[in-house]
């Protein structure tokens, strides 16, 4: 397939317009699959700022911008100006510490932060763990994200996260992360669906 002119113009547009500039599906607030949410996950948690570009709502986009990069698949993700690559490559970047250089982040790999679990929410993750098939390779991860929003999640182990135990409980948090939750306090809640669990983080909170 060949690119046509306009099309061409408009990528180039879109990364010159952005340092960070991510073709996606869908948009950065409602991703439209699973490797294009994962990269927004990963963008969120390293920068406020960046671009997204949906290919769902412009065929001659969603093609053209394989043909532009060589790359065979969305998302792709430039930075500035450089394609970067898609998915894999992007969380491969991620765990070695080499999509923060390129982005320019100082990494702090030292920076373990001091974190309150609560006795109620010690047992309920402890169990939650548990009942998440822990042994499988995935351990107990707390992100926060560059808008200051928490999340617990279970994921592999990658080589720049820092671990914490709070209460026994290992919580394994990026550097990132890791520089934006000194001070953070983790409580059990009750909710309709059962219990969650209340993030506090200084001048901030929220529920997991």
């Amino acid at each position: 397939m060949s690119l046509d002119e306009q099309t061409r113009q408009q990528i180039d547009e879109f990364i010159s317009s952005h340092d960070v500039m991510l073709f996606m599906k869908g948009n950065r607030n409602a991703p439209q699959c699973g490797f294009s949410a994962t990269v927004v996950q990963i963008l969120d948690t390293l920068t406020p700022e960046y671009g997204t570009a949906d290919v769902l709502a412009d065929p001659a986009l969603r093609e053209g911008i394989k043909v532009y990069s060589s790359w065979p698949t969305v998302p792709q993700l430039y930075v500035r100006g450089e394609f970067v690559g898609g998915c894999d490559i992007v969380q491969e970047m991620y765990g070695s510490g080499e999509l923060h250089e390129k982005l320019g982040i100082e990494l702090k790999l030292d920076a373990s932060p001091r974190i309150q679990v609560s006795d109620d929410a010690s047992r309920a993750l402890t169990q939650a763990v548990a009942g998440a098939g822990a042994g499988d390779g995935r351990e107990l991860h707390l992100a926060i994200d560059a808008h200051n929003r928490a999340s617990l999640t279970m994921a592999p182990r990658t080589g720049t996260d820092i671990e914490v135990e709070a209460n026994g409980v290992t919580l394994l948090v990026d550097p990132l992360s890791a520089s934006r939750a000194d001070g953070l306090s983790i409580e059990a809640v009750e909710t309709p669906q059962g219990v969650g669990f209340k993030i506090e983080i200084p001048d901030a909170a929220t529920e997991a």
